[in-house]
């Protein structure tokens, strides 16, 4: 990062400290600036604030990781760059540095987005189906509630501090917006506000994505394939838990996808009640409008890898690998399957151990054995083709909840039906083109994901964009420009310009399972000869990032803690 780029990102952090109203279209400071198309400022009007209430993808999560970096180049700050163009604007961003602490803590924000939120957190609420309760419940660790950024254990106070100060007790994403709309505001000499409202996504991610949750937590790796590989501590924790209810390897069964989804019922009314709260608790001299974005596929991302996925990465390592006639393709032999309705997928987590395993000597029957077992597909580890239609289904009626909710509040609440674009282009129905190539859904190689094929990269996020700002000048009777995404992907770090099935990725160390994303970065993507190699002691980088991910559980954690104290001193 250059110097005038750093000078930029301190004078934003500075104002935001100060709340007071300033234009935060900085000076060539991100690619969403130098992207746009011609469009010159509109005349001096009233300042309008920017808030953002959601999850990952609102705050700017790419690679499973949160920073400034990737919060910089996502949606919300690419749309507010664009509108930029015809009205002055202020976006507050609570931006992370590499390592995920806050930086500039004092600042207020008003991009309130925490990653993993779903409709009942953004309210402090624990959804009971996803841990196993018999009802919901308030969680504390969905509250920012620290008095200092020294007491902060969770995103919720990394994002939202220091409202609940300001507030007078803890806040949860919904009581930020308000107080924001309610108190914030008029102080700062503000009273037109713009409220992007992106929640929903995370209520069916889990039973998509097969990761996460609690009682037990989930984790799509086939641990018996790859037991003889691990660390034997992590073994013998993971077994402990296994017994104990806390940990499952089967996230895959119609059972477990339905008790990590959230009822339709239950999204339906808590849906109605937060925005009837957004609508109704906010300052009447406060001229709003709300937002409502619809929500994409879950199942049909590219973090789920079907058969052709499979194939072209593993028979790099081995050419004659094939998948066994147990997992359902139905494409022909070596063509995509770009539709989510049709042939079954594993996550990226049971990939990753698939090419850890063929890459490390172990044989093709042995790496299948993640996909069947006895003969027979291995269900809590493939995500079949009724499972992707079950979770598809629930989608399609949260999305309808949203539409009809949006009909209840009058004309000031309106629908950005992205998920209706977004899941055209998932399933092939419609193509998106950045300059003369094609964005699809395909893991890395598609260009349109990160490298945990989930969140969209830069120019992802810019496409994204690029509807919120069509139907934005729409409702608004606007100009903004829209995003020549040619130029975008100029500088994205995630196009496979060599067409090998590997993308570059972005120039920083990481941490915890973001390092192992990055082994499968393209060490050069001008030449597709050269390919990512993984490092001799891969099982033991795997080993520590596991211990790391199942111990996030306090009560796994708990368990490690008794196990280290009675094992026997090293001698």
């Amino acid at each position: 990062m250059n110097a005038t780029s750093i000078m930029s990102i301190i004078l934003i952090f500075c104002a935001s400290i100060l709340f007071l109203p300033m234009n935060t279209n900085g000076q060539s400071t991100s690619v969403a600036d130098n992207s746009l198309t011609g469009a010159s400022a509109a005349p001096l009007t009233p300042l309008t604030i920017v808030i953002g209430v959601g999850d990952s993808l609102t705050h700017g999560t790419m690679d499973g990781t949160n920073n400034y970096v990737y919060t910089w180049n996502a949606y919300l700050q690419q749309v507010n760059n664009a509108l930029n163009k015809s009205f002055p604007t202020f976006l507050s961003q609570p931006y992370f540095d590499l390592q995920e602490n806050r930086i500039f803590p004092s600042t207020k924000p008003t991009n309130l987005g925490v990653d993993g939120a779903d409709i009942f957190s953004v309210e402090g609420i624990e959804y009971y189906k996803r841990v196993g309760a018999s009802q919901s419940y308030v969680n504390t660790d969905y509250l920012c509630d620290a008095l200092s950024p020294d007491s902060f254990n969770s995103k919720y106070d990394k994002v939202m501090y220091p409202l609940n100060l300001l507030a007078g007790y803890p806040v949860t994403q919904l009581d930020s917006a308000i107080w924001i709309l309610k108190n914030g505001m008029p102080a700062a000499g503000l009273n037109n506000a713009l409220v992007f409202f992106w929640m929903g996504n995370n209520d069916s991610s889990l039973a998509a994505l097969g990761a996460g949750g609690s009682n037990p937590s989930y984790q799509p790796i086939p641990f018996d394939l790859i037991t003889d590989e691990l660390d034997p501590f992590l073994n013998l924790l993971i077994i402990i838990a296994q017994l104990n209810g806390e940990l499952s390897f089967d996230p895959y069964t119609m059972s477990a996808i339905d008790r990590n989804l959230t009822t339709l019922s239950d999204f339906s009314t808590q849906y109605d009640h937060v925005v009837a709260r957004l609508v109704n608790e906010s300052a009447s001299s406060v001229n709003k409008e709300i937002f409502l974005l619809t929500l994409p596929y879950y199942s049909a991302v590219g973090y789920l890898m079907d058969s052709e996925d499979i194939e072209f990465y593993l028979r790099k390592i081995d050419p004659s690998y094939s998948v066994p006639a147990t997992f359902k393709r139905v494409a022909l032999e070596g063509q995509p399957i770009t539709n989510p309705l049709q042939g079954d997928r594993i996550s990226l987590l049971t990939f990753g151990m698939m090419y850890a395993l063929l890459s490390t000597g172990h044989s093709v029957a042995e790496v299948n054995g993640a996909l069947e077992m006895n003969g027979q597909q291995r269900d809590g580890l493939v995500l079949s083709e009724a499972e992707q239609q079950y979770i598809m289904s629930r989608i399609d009626g949260f999305n309808n909840a949203i539409k009809t909710t949006a009909l209840s509040y009058g004309p000031n609440v309106h629908v950005i039906d992205i998920g209706a674009i977004l899941n055209l282009a998932l399933t092939g129905q419609y193509t998106i083109k950045a300059g003369d190539k094609t964005l699809t859904r395909k893991w890395v190689r598609g260009s349109s994901f990160t490298l945990d094929g989930v969140h969209p990269g830069i120019t992802g996020q810019a496409v994204v964009a690029d509807y919120i700002l069509h139907r934005l000048n729409n409702i608004l009777g606007i100009n903004a420009p829209l995003y020549d995404l040619s130029q975008v992907m100029l500088n994205d770090p995630y196009i496979d310009r060599d067409g090998d099935g590997w993308a570059p990725g972005p120039n920083y160390t990481a941490s915890g399972i973001t390092q192992l994303l990055f082994l499968f970065r393209d060490p050069d993507d001008n030449n597709p000869g050269i390919q990512p190699v993984l490092p001799s002691d891969i099982w033991t980088r795997i080993s520590n990032v596991l211990l790391d991910e199942i111990s996030s559980s306090s009560a796994i954690s708990a368990e490690a803690s008794r196990l280290r104290n009675s094992l026997p001193a090293s001698p």
